[in-house]
Parts: C-alpha cells; sequence; structure tokens
C-alpha cells in the first residue's frame, strides 16, 4: 500500500506542479496587478488666468489617483473641459501629499497638459495608508493663479 500512496502523492505533485507552470507562462500570476483607480475625496483646484489684457479664463482641476505598483501610485490632474487646449497649456501642478499612516511626506511637481490633454502625471512611492493631499496650479510667467488649491485624501 505505501508504493501505491507514493504513486498518487508523486502524481498529485507533478500535476500541481504542472498547473503552476502553465498559470505562469499564461500570465496568471499575480505579481504584476493591473493598474487599478483609486477613489479620490477631493475639493477641486480652482483658479484664474490672465494674459496681458486682464482675466483670460478660469479653471477646475480634480486629482485622479491610480495604484500602479506594490508601493507606487501614479497622480494626475483632470483639468475641467478644455482647459489643456485653451488656457492650462503652459502650467504645472505641484503636489504636495502625506501618507497618514506612516507621517512620510513628499511633493512632486509636473506639467498639467501636454499637446493640449491632461499629462500622463507622476508616479510617487507613497506605500500603504489614507494619502491627503494638496494641489496648486502653477502658472508660466505668473499667468495662471490658484484661488482654492485643491484638498483632499485617497486610501491606498
Amino acid at each position: 500500500m505505501t508504493g501505491r500512496r507514493t504513486t498518487i502523492r508523486a502524481a498529485a505533485c507533478a500535476a500541481a506542479a504542472a498547473g503552476m507552470a502553465i498559470g505562469v507562462i499564461a500570465g496568471g500570476g499575480t505579481a504584476n496587478a493591473a493598474p487599478k483607480m483609486l477613489r479620490v475625496d477631493q475639493v477641486p483646484n480652482v483658479g484664474v488666468t490672465v494674459d496681458r489684457n486682464g482675466l483670460s479664463g478660469g479653471f477646475a482641476a480634480t486629482l485622479a489617483a491610480t495604484a500602479t505598483g506594490a508601493d507606487t501610485t501614479r497622480l494626475r490632474i483632470l483639468p475641467v473641459g478644455d482647459a489643456c487646449s485653451r488656457n492650462l497649456g503652459q502650467t504645472r501642478v505641484a503636489i504636495t501629499w502625506r501618507n497618514e499612516r506612516t507621517n512620510h511626506t513628499d511633493d512632486v511637481v509636473f506639467a498639467t497638459c501636454t499637446a493640449g490633454k491632461p499629462s500622463p502625471g507622476a508616479e510617487i512611492r507613497a506605500g500603504h495608508g489614507r494619502i491627503s493631499f494638496t494641489t496648486t496650479i502653477i502658472g508660466k510667467a505668473d499667468r495662471a493663479f490658484t484661488v482654492t488649491p485643491g484638498v483632499g485624501w485617497f486610501i491606498r
């Protein structure tokens, strides 16, 4: 009877190993999880733009956060309407963030828009926990002014 049990165990182990190999070959592993959009609770960034004739427009922009890796999160700013093609084309966004669990904090600055559309943003290593943030639109040559900074948080 011992020989039969050993044969059954060996067959079960071989089947499990084959199944794991097929899962890895087919991409069934969990090492690279797909990016996941995160819920962001926030007050949007609101401001005005000016040109040499005075007030030229206004804008509102929200933050989007996507979990892209084990500890990385991609932050993007999403201006409302066609602000990227009209009045935010030459601006940058500054984001100050803090992980409330670890108290780790940092800043990131990137272009608000690229080629008339929201830019891809930047990746941060915020870790896990509740991440609070503040956003500010920075205009080129003082041509955009944040009236109300964007503030909020998301859970990572």
